[in-house]
């Protein structure tokens, strides 16, 4: 009886090693959480803000890829590119991330895109239900979290400073640094902020300024109420910016 007990441990044990090198592609919140030792109330924070991409997996959703284009009067208008059955991860948008926190439940039209395009239900009417516990995270955005960020396993590596902002990025921190924006400044920084986040790191300054509804034609005009505004954001001296994240050599 005894060996018997002692086979099913041995058993057991290789049961758990072997799950453990399983080689993922996508975690659940809790095993991430466990992951980097961190509180749940943070983890919504970064989701929240913009900081982390949680996705939902669709299977045979019938979704609408378009872009935004100016219209002739001046204001944005969509236009469809394709209608696709879609199975796979669509990543959510930070509102629909603050509600799901919030109450545990969304109904979700639009997915998170680049700027100026778009993915929605085809139909309207049509919602996907989401809860929390259908949210996972994909292992290319755990990694780009952890880099940007510097978290290994709850810890930070010394010498990474960390990027925060609030109140739709009027409010940054990067390291030791605070900046107070005002309201086309935080748009710009958000406007950076989601090309870093999509990997497209530089942005054309025009470019940026234009879809922050700047009617400045340089970035520094546009802070130059900042005298600090150069450690938050670096030019290649092309006419391109970018954050100054820690993940970006």
């Amino acid at each position: 009886m005894v060996k018997g007990i002692e086979h099913n441990k041995i058993i057991g044990r290789l049961g758990r090693q072997s799950m453990a090198l399983i080689d993922k592609e996508y975690f659940t919140l809790e095993e991430i959480e466990e992951r980097w030792r961190m509180p749940h109330r943070d983890l919504a924070y970064l989701a929240e803000n913009g900081l982390l991409r949680l996705s939902v997996r669709l299977f045979g959703a019938s979704l609408e890829f378009g872009c935004y284009e100016e219209m002739g009067n001046g204001e944005m208008g969509s236009m469809a590119l394709e209608h696709i059955c879609f199975t796979g991860f669509r990543d959510l948008g930070e509102q629909d991330l603050f509600r799901l926190f919030r109450d545990g439940m969304v109904e979700v039209l639009h997915f998170a895109t680049p700027a100026n395009h778009y993915c929605r239900m085809a139909d309207p009417g049509e919602r996907v239900s989401v809860r929390l516990v259908d949210v996972v995270i994909r292992r290319e955005e755990r990694d780009r979290v952890e880099a940007m960020h510097g978290l290994v396993r709850g810890e930070r590596r010394s010498g990474q400073p960390v990027f925060h902002q609030t109140d739709n990025y009027t409010e940054i921190r990067l390291g030791d640094l605070a900046f107070s924006l005002g309201p086309v400044q935080a748009r710009i920084v958000r406007v950076l902020h989601q090309a870093a986040l999509t990997g497209d790191h530089w942005c054309v300054g025009k470019a940026a300024l234009r879809q922050a509804g700047s009617g400045c034609t340089r970035l520094s005009d546009a802070f130059k109420s900042q005298p600090n505004w150069r450690r938050l954001i670096e030019s290649d001296g092309k006419g391109r910016y970018r954050l100054r994240l820690p993940s970006f050599p």
